[in-house]
């Protein structure tokens, strides 16, 4: 008699994380991050397209020396609305003594990179969202541009820098809904410095 109920009660627990696995899936409370191999990189439901792409890796930089090949940009495929985001990390020396520090870009003053959306962006707290905290982007809304230029500001970045090797990433963040958490769609990475 013991062993029966213990079988039910497994297998009704096995039958009850199915159930929650099956509806996080369905309505996008777990997703993954799935890239089609086309330049397509699928969230769930959402589908954007992605282009732009920083310069080469390895080469010199030096201040005020452009860091974007070529305009990053998503065009929204997605058969429903959703919510878009972005976060910019950089190398940022303040003390030559202690080296870089990863930093994240809010259009503060003290930045030491300046960076041209070519859309609306609104900063709260590490991130830049499109347009607004709040804003949904309707399904099928076409392209979305990003950024256009990002470099070092030669105002505020100076020997300091000599021999650093400098590392800044462009995370781009999307969800569904306001209550679903956040997924990351993409991410762009830049490293440079003197060669090893």
């Amino acid at each position: 008699m013991k062993r029966k109920t213990l079988l039910f009660s497994l297998s009704s627990l096995v039958l009850f994380l199915a159930s929650i696995v099956i509806l996080g899936i369905t309505f996008g409370w777990y997703s993954d991050v799935i890239d089609l191999n086309t330049g397509t990189v699928s969230v769930g439901d959402l589908r954007y397209t992605q282009t732009g792409d920083f310069i080469t890796d390895g080469e010199i930089i030096y201040p005020g020396m452009e860091l974007v090949n070529s305009s990053f940009s998503l065009t929204n495929e997605s058969p429903i609305s959703s919510q878009m985001r972005l976060k910019i990390s950089y190398t940022k020396v303040n003390d030559p003594l202690v080296g870089g520090v990863e930093t994240v870009y809010t259009g503060a003053v003290d930045d030491h990179i300046a960076v041209t959306f070519d859309s609306t962006f609104v900063n709260s707290g590490d991130y830049w969202y499109y347009n607004s905290d709040v804003y949904e982007i309707a399904s099928n809304s076409g392209a979305i541009n990003l950024i256009s230029s990002l470099y070092y500001d030669g105002n505020l970045v100076g020997n300091d820098y000599a021999q650093v090797n400098c590392t800044i990433t462009v995370t781009i963040e999307v969800k569904q809904n306001d209550n679903v958490t956040w997924s990351e769609l993409t991410s762009y990475d830049f490293s440079t410095g003197y060669p090893a």
